[in-house]
């Protein structure tokens, strides 16, 4: 399970901590050479908010949907980086499985020919959502709230190739 509300882990990666306020951090240290692209997958608001604001911060030009279905009517568009909540809402007309629907929706950009990086997040149990979403064809799992130092290595990593 993920640390504890008022653990020192914990209080390092929170998203409370704005870009730019946070001392030592890769983040602030973050200079995009090109521009870059990121859809937002997340069914609740406040989630999608945090990470679209600090994309948008460093420049990256964001979309945020609220569920499955809507980005996967997206899976036209490119995008440089595409997150995904774990914890989505249903997906409209998409049967489930026990794995749920973020799964289902990695999965189906997948076989749609998207090979964009994609990052699942999780507020959950990591040691078995990663696999589950790896599985799936998730690029990564990281877990929420996404710290700013972990989006910064994964911008980076874009960035570079």
């Amino acid at each position: 399970m993920g640390a504890a509300p008022d653990s020192t882990e914990r209080n390092e990666t929170s998203s409370s901590n704005l870009p730019g306020h946070e001392r030592g951090c890769r983040w602030a240290e973050l200079v995009l050479r090109k521009p870059l692209t990121a859809l937002v997958v997340d069914g609740v608001t406040v989630c999608r908010l945090i990470v679209y604001h600090r994309l948008e911060s460093v420049g990256v030009e964001t979309k945020m949907v609220g569920s499955g279905q809507e980005a996967l009517e997206l899976t036209e568009a490119h995008y440089d980086l595409i997150l995904v909540d774990r914890y989505m809402h249903h997906m409209s007309g998409l049967e489930t499985s026990h794995q749920g629907f973020s799964w289902q929706t990695i999965r189906l950009m997948r076989e749609r020919g998207v090979r964009t990086k994609i990052v699942g997040l999780t507020s959950g149990e990591l040691e078995t959502d990663r696999p589950e979403m790896m599985q799936a064809g998730a690029d990564d799992c990281l877990e929420k709230p996404l710290s700013a130092d972990a989006l910064a290595r994964i911008l980076a990593e874009i960035d570079r190739h």
